[in-house]
């Protein structure tokens, strides 16, 4: 009896081709759409290296600043480097506090002492704490020393693929280079930071010691970012009470306007949603919409199996009608199409799920894409928790149906037909 199943299950895959690769994919369709939804998710709000500390980070990137007479001449933009030092650099709830300069649409052309090889590289300005909050894989040398930037030494760090570019090796501490004609020395080479890593990175780190930013609007706008480490046991809601009470201190002594830092501190996931927006974000709405699209996303799929499982089984009423007319019960039928559309259409459920373990695949090498160069960042990003998710969906949903349609209509039909037969 059993190979007489698996015979017909076989039969109905060659009788129905078009079918059974519509099902097919259509459901690793949706599995692949819902796993790079989780997997982009993952990689924005995740630890992973050079971010490492993401779940104990805290960020101030954006700041108000208006008339502290007629709350007129309201302007937004980044930090001043004269509030960063005298709110976020004291911080006490803060085990370490790094500012960051980073221009992402004015490049700056990297090139050898000779002028011959060159490249056009994202530079970052930032002190030593940078390094403490970020850790990164140095291949060789180390970051620039707190007495290089203190004193405003020209010393750079630079990516592999910089030094490859401007020097063919990555063994290249104690070299010199270029940064728009202006000569820095290399003390550190590390391995590409991944764009996912938005705030540590970058093709080149030097100190920010080395150019002269006061900034604007007596010190308050500017063009500096802020990362602040929390110590073990502040809570981001303490650090903010903290930073506003320094916000405070500091607009007592400007003249003119006054500084507002909105509803910063940001966690990790509110910076990436727009943290540092004038309305703040919004995180129930955020998941709302999330779960609405994954809905959508598995109810097409679900109702697509459905309407051809659906189909498929109203062709074998005549059959299902001649076993219910030798004697066969209600429950001896439900339980050889369960067992022959659930186990014995081996094919059809193996080539279900290896495409969607396929395109999980694609979708998470397309994500490490960008993640190369860190040792173990591809196996960071592989969430086993959402491939099994996933995998067992696509299992529940291929075996689903038929048994949902024949445990009431489909069954009625069964009876009606035989009966009048």
């Amino acid at each position: 009896m059993i190979k007489q199943y698996i015979k017909q299950a076989l039969r109905m895959i060659g009788e129905n081709k078009l079918l059974s690769v519509i099902s097919i994919l259509g459901t690793a369709l949706a599995i692949c759409m819902i796993m790079v939804i989780v997997i982009l998710y993952v990689v924005n709000t995740a630890s992973f290296k050079p971010e490492v500390n993401r779940g104990r980070t805290c960020y101030i990137t954006t700041v108000m600043s208006n008339g502290k007479d007629d709350n007129r001449r309201i302007s937004y933009s980044s930090l001043g480097l004269p509030l960063v030092k005298e709110c976020c650099y004291p911080l006490k709830g803060a085990e370490a506090v790094t500012a960051i300069n980073m221009d992402r649409y004015r490049p700056l052309t990297a090139s050898s002492m000779d002028g011959l090889k060159n490249r056009t590289s994202y530079i970052s300005y930032t002190d030593t704490a940078f390094w403490k909050i970020f850790q990164f894989n140095f291949l060789q040398g180390g970051p620039f020393s707190p007495a290089a930037f203190t004193s405003g030494i020209r010393d750079a760090v630079i990516s592999e693929s910089v030094a490859l570019a401007l020097f063919g090796t990555d063994q290249v501490v104690g070299r010199e280079m270029k940064l728009d004609f202006i000569v820095y020395n290399i003390c550190g080479v590390v391995k590409d930071v991944s764009r996912f890593a938005s705030k540590a990175w970058a093709e080149v780190w030097i100190p920010y010691t080395v150019r002269d930013d006061g900034g604007y609007q007596e010190g308050i706008n500017g063009s500096y970012s802020c990362c602040v480490l929390l110590k073990p046991g502040v809570t981001r809601e303490e650090l903010r009470t903290e930073a506003l009470r320094k916000v405070e201190e500091f607009n007592a002594k400007t003249r003119d306007v006054k500084a507002d830092i909105l509803h910063q501190p940001s966690t990790q996931i509110e910076e990436w949603i727009g943290g540092g927006s004038e309305f703040g974000a919004n995180l129930f709405y955020l998941y709302v919409r999330y779960g609405i699209i994954l809905f959508i996303l598995l109810l097409v799929p679900a109702l697509n199996l459905s309407g051809i499982t659906l189909s498929r089984m109203r062709r074998r009423m005549a059959e299902l009608g001649v076993r219910r007319a030798f004697g066969a019960t209600q429950g001896t039928i439900l339980w050889q199409v369960t067992v022959r559309e659930h186990g014995l259409d081996p094919a059809r459920r193996t080539a279900g799920i290896g495409d969607v373990v396929r395109r999980h695949v694609v979708a998470e090498g397309l994500v490490a894409g960008h993640l190369a160069g860190e040792d173990g960042a591809f196996t960071g990003m592989f969430n086993g928790a959402v491939f099994i998710a996933a995998f067992l969906f696509c299992l529940v949903l291929n075996c689903f149906p038929p048994a949902s349609r024949l445990g009431a209509s489909s069954r009625l039909e069964y009876l009606r037909d035989s009966i009048n037969g």
